[in-house]
């Protein structure tokens, strides 16, 4: 999106909306707030992704496109889309021109603090134009910063889901190994490339594992990760079906193939092997017996992946093949643990509901939840698979997600503003009046709302973190990380 002029980043009817808007208006507030969740036992979100959005299109790509480029330049391309669309009669080139001289957006945030888990119905943003004649501001902005926010709120709400799942198990079926290494996103090449690095980064905020390499770079540049130091963005060594199928395309057995990746080309590193490109099962029964004495002599693990057919019933039967194999172990809490050199990845299909499916019936088998790991990909960050819901599609409307005006001045007077569709009967677009506060009550968040500025309490958690072009309160992903998980960070 380098290439995209900033001021190009809206919906039509943005570039004309500010020419109806009321004479004499010199405030506007406006609320992204999600208003209800499609899931029945879901109704909660994981608020993240503002500081990136800020840094990567409000500063950056602001400036970039259009502030530090030559006025004549971005007058004239904007000029020529918009003519293009809607002709030159239909919209005023002139506000344009007076926010380039002004040289900084014009506009001030507010948010609960990010990695917080909010419950419907509670603004996480407050948005309001901080110069008088930029009103028309604050609604511009709707598109490009919710078509964002709504997508790192999906993914990292995900992520949460699949956490909380990965911690009930562990807590009960391990001897403390991490949660937080059950999982890896595998979700890249079927997002999209920009959505791939903003899944996997709200992905990362629960667990460590990736194989999204830029989301790393991503999260360091704009929450600070430090990555390295703190283990965030692991990956792992692992053979793909080109690999395999050339190698046996010139007559190596798997055998022999195996038996070299062991021994030389993978000697001292852990790896998984795409196990489904000839006959999955003659493997497991056939070949890994024959290897035992190389894997169990390897320096590292080895990782079988069956990447197709039912995930459930083929996860199942290979720990319990892969325990009668190599043994294994039994921990303090009574549940059978794999022999360390051998294991099983998953990569395919690996939905929610799969996911607790098959942890339950180890747990019935009497292993722990750590005999398998798994790899989500593209779809679970697309669309969610409960028992209770079916399948749900991450959408904007998931968590309803919308922006709304409650409050605006006009000639020096304040209004209170709302939206309130008579034939909306479940109150669904339904909007909030006036100015909001957000506080914490039996810790959850609670919105009060009706507020004038002179009426607003002093505890707001909806805290300034942007104004006239200036991130002004900076998180670390550490600080977020540690928020979602239960730790509270000012």
């Amino acid at each position: 999106m380098r290439n995209i002029s900033f001021m190009l980043m809206a919906d039509t009817y943005k570039n004309t909306n500010p020419d109806a808007l009321p004479k004499g208006l010199t405030k506007l507030t406006s609320y992204i707030t999600p208003r209800k969740s499609m899931f029945k036992n879901l109704n909660e979100v994981v608020f993240f992704g503002l500081q990136g959005f800020i840094k990567e299109y409000m500063i950056d790509l602001a400036n970039e496109t259009f502030f530090k480029r030559p006025k004549k330049e971005v007058i004239a391309e904007y000029k020529e889309y918009l003519d293009n669309q809607i002709g030159s009669q239909s919209y005023d080139l002139g506000r344009i021109e007076k926010l380039w001289d002004l040289q900084y957006l014009p506009v001030e945030i507010k948010a609960l603090p990010e990695g917080s888990v909010v419950t419907m119905g509670v603004p996480c943003i407050e948005m309001s134009n901080a110069h008088p004649d930029f009103a028309w501001t604050v609604q511009w902005l709707e598109c490009i910063m919710q078509s964002f926010i709504f997508g790192t709120c999906n993914w990292a709400t995900v992520g949460h889901k699949y956490k909380t799942l990965a911690n009930e198990f562990y807590e009960k079926t391990t001897d403390g190994a991490n949660p937080a290494m059950a999982m890896a996103d595998f979700g890249f090449r079927g997002l999209g490339i920009e959505n791939g690095v903003h899944a996997s980064s709200s992905w990362l905020l629960s667990f460590n594992k990736t194989s999204t390499i830029p989301a790393t770079q991503y999260i360091d540049k704009m929450y600070d990760a430090d990555c390295a130091k703190n283990h965030i963005g692991i990956g792992a060594v692992s053979l793909e079906h080109a690999t395999v199928c050339s190698n046996l395309a010139v007559c190596e057995t798997e055998e022999n193939l195996l038996r070299r990746l062991l021994t030389d080309t993978y000697k001292n590193t852990s790896f998984s092997y795409v196990s489904d490109t000839f006959d999955y099962w003659n493997l497991i029964d056939e070949t890994l017996p024959k290897l035992r004495k190389e894997i169990e002599e390897h320096n590292g693990k080895f990782l079988v992946r069956p990447d197709s057919g039912d995930i459930v019933e083929i996860s199942v039967k290979t720990v319990q093949k892969l325990y009668q194999i190599f043994g294994g172990t039994v921990n303090s809490k009574g549940y059978k643990e794999l022999n360390p050199k051998i294991g099983i990845i998953y990569g395919d299909g690996c939905q929610y509901s799969k996911i607790k499916e098959i942890w339950t019936q180890l747990e019935g088998l009497g292993f722990a939840a750590d005999a398998i790991l798994f790899g989500v990909g593209a779809f679970s960050f697309s669309a969610m698979c409960t028992p209770e819901d079916g399948m749900v599609c991450l959408t904007r409307d998931t968590f309803g997600f919308a922006m709304k005006s409650t409050y605006c001045v006009i000639d020096g007077k304040e209004y209170t503003i709302q939206k309130n569709p008579k034939t909306d009967k479940n109150n669904l677009k339904k909007s909030h009046k006036g100015l909001c506060c957000v506080v914490k009550e039996e810790n959850k968040f609670v919105c009060h709302d009706g507020y004038a500025e002179d009426t607003m309490p002093e505890e707001n958690e909806l805290k300034l973190v942007f104004k006239d072009g200036e991130l002004v309160k900076e998180q670390t992903f550490e600080e977020i990380r540690e928020r979602l998980n239960g730790e509270n960070h000012d």
